[in-house]
């Protein structure tokens, strides 16, 4: 290889270690399902074209999925693909690829996988409206996130699809197989660490939409929001000094008494918002306190209550022992 092809495929390699980290990252965060399907099916279909090409010959259905990727060998048989710091960049390229004849062409090869993975993505949207929302929230609480979440997947699709996609077609074409297996195991083993890394997590990454729909419907009802908290917390103080090998020495409460608490809080909130709480054990004055509490984003005050073992409810902060919050914070990361 020349000297500027091994510059190039360093590049690759170092993105294929590191994109799957980031997607994986996102994908927990941000309902990301389409564009990670369209990710998918382009390797697939790429990297196993032999067997996949007798499957077409078969079936019109197989044959529908794969016109993408023979649009796309047919385009780059003709124009060399661009250097790959160009796809990287992509999205902060925009308008460059609107305005400029060539780029918008290559642009328009694309629009095949942002259109199935933006229909998905609008499919599965309005599947979590019904699911997630009512009866107290609304459409107006809906749509920001909804925008928010296709922003992002459209970002995804740009900054990881059209690198890995102009690769692999790259390396396919050139009939470089070694190179591109090379950075297939590599992408396989960063994909593997990555999900190791977030199932070995303490708590469950926690996605923007949860976190958002946690706040906005306790607004929508605080009195419920309450009376249910108190349950919760009821639930856990009852099951707790049977299960005292469950605190931890931070003070997190997991194990039994947690489940309870969630158990309890689904009479009000959705399943994933009731994961979405923590306990965690204080002792103020020898009086221990068990608070409840939805970890907020950065350093704003968590959503939270606190009951003693007698049962009386806690709502003040002068009550919690000095530096609760940052305690509470430390033990859900």
């Amino acid at each position: 290889m020349a000297l500027g092809e091994v510059f190039e495929f360093v590049l690759r390699l170092c993105f294929f270690a590191g994109a799957p980290l980031l997607i994986a990252r996102a994908a927990v965060l941000y309902p990301l399902t389409g564009a990670l399907l369209q990710i998918g099916l382009a390797l697939v279909g790429f990297v196993a074209s032999a067997s996949v090409e007798r499957l077409a010959a078969q079936s019109s259905l197989v044959r529908w999925v794969l016109s993408y990727q023979r649009e796309f060998e047919a385009y780059y048989r003709e124009h060399r693909p661009r250097p790959f710091l160009y796809y990287v960049c992509y999205p902060l390229l925009f308008p460059y690829w609107l305005s400029v004849r060539a780029a918008r062409q290559e642009f328009w090869l694309f629009k095949g996988y942002s259109l199935a993975s933006f229909a998905f993505l609008l499919l599965s949207l309005g599947v979590q409206y019904w699911q997630y929302f009512p009866p107290e929230l609304t459409l107006r609480d809906f749509i920001p996130i909804a925008i928010r979440t296709l922003l992002v997947e459209a970002v995804v699709v740009l900054m990881f699809l059209m690198p890995i996609v102009t690769t692999v077609v790259h390396l396919h074409i050139t009939r470089a197989p070694k190179r591109l297996w090379t950075l297939l195991c590599v992408g396989l083993i960063s994909v593997t660490v990555a999900v190791v890394r977030i199932d070995q997590r303490r708590d469950p990454i926690i996605s923007h939409a949860t976190r958002d729909r946690v706040v906005l419907r306790s607004a929508a009802n605080p009195k419920a929001r309450k009376r249910v908290m108190r349950e919760a917390l009821r639930a856990a103080w009852h099951i707790l000094p049977t299960y005292r090998s469950e605190v931890d020495s931070d003070g997190k409460v997991e194990g039994a008494p947690l489940d309870r608490a969630h158990e309890a809080l689904g009479a009000f909130f959705k399943n994933d918002e009731a994961y979405a709480f923590d306990l965690w054990l204080a002792h103020q004055d020898h009086l221990p306190l068990l608070v409840l509490y939805f970890p907020a984003h950065r350093d704003a005050v968590p959503l939270w209550l606190a009951m003693n073992r007698a049962g009386e409810a806690v709502e003040s902060e002068a009550r919690l022992p000095k530096g609760a919050f940052d305690a509470m914070r430390a033990a859900s990361r």
